[in-house]
């Protein structure tokens, strides 16, 4: 991810509403079970982007993780694979079939190509 998230495909954060915080205003207890952040979010340099509310159950644990947001270019769907509140997954697909996967590294707090291709 870079300073442009969600950006390439039509996303852009100010037209679809997004908030962002400065990060220093995440601590480690803060996630899904503090009232102020039971929606999904991302830290990206020194902000915090709150993306909503989680309304897809992408694992069918019966818990809701994963929210998805349009544009003109395509979709990019946002997953909290370990429900701690920060997004950890991100799948863009562009209007044409490519897509292409991320995973946050927890460690070093960097995205990772995971994935990526043609839906046929």
């Amino acid at each position: 991810m870079d300073g442009d998230f969600g950006t390439e495909f039509g996303d852009d954060a100010a037209d679809q509403g997004l908030q962002f915080h400065p990060a220093a205003a995440i601590t480690p207890d803060q996630g899904m079970g503090s009232e102020a952040y039971d929606n999904l979010w991302i830290v990206e340099n020194d902000r915090v982007w709150d993306l909503g509310p989680a309304d897809l159950d992408t694992d069918a644990d019966g818990l809701a993780d994963s929210l998805t947001r349009t544009g003109p270019a395509g979709m990019t769907v946002y997953t909290d694979t370990d429900q701690d509140g920060q997004v950890d997954l991100i799948t863009e697909v562009n209007r044409d079939g490519g897509y292409r996967t991320s995973r946050l590294d927890p460690g070093s707090g960097q995205w990772t190509a995971t994935d990526s291709g043609r839906l046929e």
